[in-house]
């Protein structure tokens, strides 16, 4: 009984997500098709290497401070003094770690902004710098007002505020590729979070989630706070910092234009990956959350969602598999094609990632932030060296190998780790 009652529950929350969730993937699938379409493969690498820019510019705001303020601002009401402490503790944070991203950035500009030429940066005078770095603060203030209408549950604006800055993006992105250079075309792209961040001040303004001003920030509250942004430094270090780093590798082992074809299968991968973590953020973490305090009520829940989401999974990618030409040409271009075998080891990565999500985030959950890092830092390690050597024997393919190894062995992990959910209590 208690099984069929959560996954009537989650699917029926899912749907709630579902709208805000399509509109991210056609965004993002769409923007990949105009890259595709005017650069090439070559628009496809530094899109994704722009991508991951960002990400390692957000990951910790977004992954980590934001995560934790899900947890802890859900419960409490927006005119409390718990809500008002953790309120301002996350917004300092999310300034003072984008802060340090930013400053890493233009230490080492040779690594992060090779790719995209440093005349996009460097050459135009100071507004050039002071309009990139603005795009940036509403692409974090958009995400910071997502988390807040996340934690309190308010899905039909966190849905209505996704559409918009995916519509954006898009329209952005349209009007650029063809027109602009590629570097300032993949600045354009970021107009649609900058939208996101001052429309989502007015939801925010209007649901009243913002309290009053406080200054003093109790220690136990950016204690709690920083739990979240340490397991955030481990998946910058070991997902985010990792992708950047194996795609130079393979920029220089092969070109840029070969990379392409891999970017190509990781772009498709990220596009239906987004779909399911994106579910999965959005009802299946906040209800294990809620659970915590309940171990049984917990166990069987993610038992029920794990045989719920494993088979469904596995069809699903078998199901691209069968039509990855039809796919491929339909979200980039025929020129991609040489991308399809690619796909096989791709696919299987994905299918093990997406599997052992649903118990890895147990352990974002409960905190277990020593056990987070180690998982995160050596999971990346393992990944960097299978490419290093994969990728000499078997050129290509070799990367997408590598993705299936890695996330094999973490798969694995998870289930002894978490055996005690699929036995008998």
């Amino acid at each position: 009984m208690a099984r069929k009652q959560h996954l009537r529950q989650f699917l029926g929350n899912s749907l709630w997500s579902g709208l805000s969730t399509v509109a991210r993937a056609v965004s993002g699938l769409a923007v990949n098709k105009l890259f595709a379409v005017y650069y090439g493969p070559q628009g496809i690498t530094l899109l994704a290497h722009f991508q991951n820019l960002i990400a390692l510019l957000t990951q910790l705001p977004n992954g980590g401070v934001n995560i934790g303020l899900i947890r802890h601002l859900a419960q409490p009401s927006p005119v409390s003094q718990q809500y008002r402490a953790y309120f301002w503790a996350g917004f300092f944070l999310n300034v003072l770690t984008f802060i340090g991203g930013a400053v890493a950035v233009m230490l080492f500009p040779g690594f992060f902004l090779e790719r995209f030429g440093e005349m996009l940066l460097f050459q135009g005078g100071p507004v050039r710098v002071w309009l990139l770095l603005g795009l940036f603060v509403l692409l974090l203030l958009h995400l910071f007002w997502l988390s807040l209408l996340l934690a309190r549950q308010a899905l039909n604006w966190y849905v209505w505020l996704s559409l918009l800055s995916s519509l954006v993006s898009v329209s952005a992105t349209w009007w650029a590729v063809g027109r602009l250079d590629l570097p300032l075309a993949l600045v354009l792209y970021l107009t649609g979070q900058a939208i996101g961040g001052l429309a989502g001040l007015a939801v925010v303004l209007y649901k009243g989630l913002i309290p009053t001003w406080r200054f003093k920030l109790p220690a136990t509250v950016v204690h709690d706070l920083g739990k979240y942004l340490v397991m955030a430094m481990a998946t910058l270090v070991g997902a985010k910092l990792v992708d950047f780093v194996v795609r130079e590798m393979a920029i220089r082992e092969f070109s840029v234009l070969e990379t392409g074809l891999w970017q190509s299968a990781v772009k498709i991968s990220d596009s239906y990956t987004m779909v399911y973590i994106s579910v999965l953020g959005m009802v299946y973490y906040p209800k294990i959350a809620s659970l915590l305090p309940q171990p049984q009520a917990l166990r069987e829940y993610v038992r029920s969602i794990f045989f719920l989401l494993s088979p469904a999974v596995a069809l699903a990618l078998l199901v691209f598999w069968w039509q990855r030409d039809f796919f491929i040409q339909l979200l980039f271009h025929r020129d991609f094609l040489a991308a399809r075998d690619l796909m096989d080891y791709q696919l299987l990565g994905d299918f093990l990632k997406m599997t052992a999500w649903v118990l890895s985030y147990i352990v974002t959950v409960q905190a277990r932030v020593k056990l987070y890092i180690l998982t995160q830092l050596v999971s990346g390690v393992v990944y960097v060296a299978l490419v290093a050597w994969l990728m000499p024997l078997l050129g290509l393919d070799g990367l997408p190998m590598a993705h299936a190894l890695r996330y094999g062995l973490y798969l694995v992990f998870h289930l002894i780790l978490f055996r005690s959910y699929f036995t008998a209590s």
